[in-house]
């Protein structure tokens, strides 16, 4: 597989102005090349920004050798409803700002000539949102030469059985061919395997939390004979989750959460999320005393990951501010039913290596949960979250955060009975966010 960083030399403008196209390198927030105006519809939420619609366009010549290939590009966040064409035909579209997305150029792509890729992003609705969202292409774009014998992107999965012994099971989903897996400590091979799926014992493994946050490598090889055609490696840490009326144990210690939200913004650098400013705000959080974050309220970026898996800090991942009752005029309820399945699978695909991630909330301060037909929504996204995770017993808790506790409360039946079987004392291990309310456990 080639993988190549698909953000320099995109050109920009705002839809409908005299501007002409300009140069520039993404991640990219275009809500900063406004005009600020203190009758905004925005408001201080959004810091008085108006909205626009924006469009991009790259040129790419891309080679005959790779007729055969399958080629895939993937964004992961576009803020405004987004359209993606090559070529002058539709591709397809991005609904919620705040989840990654790939597709199949393959058919669409022109070999040994010329090719233009144009996305439209319209954010030109306020509000939309209860705090500043930015624009455009906010988040990296990577593009992905295969053949058509291949891993699947992202197809590693590696879960933690068990942490005394270090017990882990690895699965890999390709196409054709034979796969071999092997486990690396640096670059020290001590483990491996040939088959779709293995299971290692690593003796005297080091475990990953917030204090000693070690990290392994899965490498898999994708074999035609003799011939290795493909090969793909994905970070993961050995870490197991556990909870009980005593409380919050990762790997078996007790632990307390001294936890924060954080929105996606990179302050002077607006919504655009570089790696470098991503680690930075973790860095500084537990430079501070924190070893938790809520991604206050949507999935974060891999980069965000990346950085709380290297450093040592816990995550929440939330899904969304709101499900189908809006808070603001023009945000994403509208479109919520239509997606939410969608949303949660990307989610889940992005978060399952990433030991760092020992939850996930399925909305904030949504009290569509008061009412029947939002109880039984929350048991669907409950039983889709685990679904996804495909492990017998899955040991990320789901949260519904700020969730209206005195609302739900009312429901006692709610979710599985998790009302009654809730481990109160659980709270008091979460200690900087505010009420949350456990779901499922």
């Amino acid at each position: 597989m080639i993988k190549l960083d698909f953000n320099k030399n995109w050109k920009f403008r705002k839809a409908g102005s005299d501007r002409p196209w300009r140069e520039l390198c993404l991640p990219h927030d275009a809500m900063l090349e406004e005009k600020r105006d203190p009758k905004c519809e925005s408001g201080s939420a959004g810091a008085y920004f108006p909205g626009g619609i924006y469009e991009y366009e790259k040129e790419m010549e891309v080679s005959a050798e790779w007729a055969d290939k399958k080629i895939t590009i993937e964004f992961e966040g576009i803020y405004g409803k987004s359209e993606i064409w090559v070529n002058e035909r539709y591709v397809g579209k991005i609904v919620y700002g705040y989840t990654e997305a790939r597709f199949d150029l393959t058919d669409y792509l022109h070999f040994s000539a010329g090719n233009k890729i144009y996305v439209r992003v319209d954010n030109h609705e306020m509000p939309n949102s209860r705090w500043y969202t930015g624009s455009g292409i906010y988040r990296p774009v990577t593009l992905y030469v295969q053949d058509q014998m291949h891993i699947q992107l992202h197809g590693i999965k590696v879960n933690t059985i068990s942490y005394n012994p270090a017990r882990i099971a690895v699965s890999a989903a390709h196409a054709g061919g034979n796969a071999e897996i092997q486990i690396l400590d640096g670059e020290c091979v001590i483990a491996a395997a040939k088959g779709d799926e293995a299971e290692f014992t690593l003796l005297g493994a080091k475990l990953w939390d917030d204090e000693t946050p070690d990290l392994y490598r899965c490498r898999v090889f994708l074999t035609d004979g003799d011939k290795v055609v493909d090969t793909q490696e994905s970070i993961f840490g050995i870490r197991m989750v556990e909870w009980s009326p005593q409380g919050l144990f990762i790997n078996g210690k007790e632990t307390l959460l001294r936890g924060g939200c954080l929105h996606h913004d990179n302050g002077i650098v607006g919504a655009c999320a570089y790696d470098e400013s991503e680690e930075r705000r973790v860095r500084i959080m537990k430079e501070n005393g924190f070893n938790a974050i809520r991604s206050a309220h949507n999935p974060c970026s891999r980069a965000m990951l990346d950085a709380c898996d290297k450093l040592g800090m816990y995550v929440m991942d939330e899904t969304w501010d709101m499900w189908y009752q809006h808070k603001s005029k023009y945000d994403y309820a509208t479109e919520f039913m239509d997606n939410y399945k969608e949303d949660i699978r990307t989610m889940v695909e992005k978060d399952y290596n990433h030991p760092s991630v020992i939850m996930y909330s399925i909305g904030n301060k949504v009290s569509e949960p008061a009412k029947e037909e939002g109880k039984e929504l929350a048991k669907e996204m409950i039983e889709l979250c685990h679904k996804l995770e495909g492990k017998a017993h899955p040991d990320r808790l789901i949260f519904g955060s700020e969730t209206f506790p005195h609302e739900i409360g009312k429901n006692s039946a709610l979710v599985h009975g998790a009302i009654p079987r809730m481990p109160w004392d659980l709270k008091s291990h979460i200690h900087g966010w505010l009420a949350v309310q456990v779901l499922s456990i």
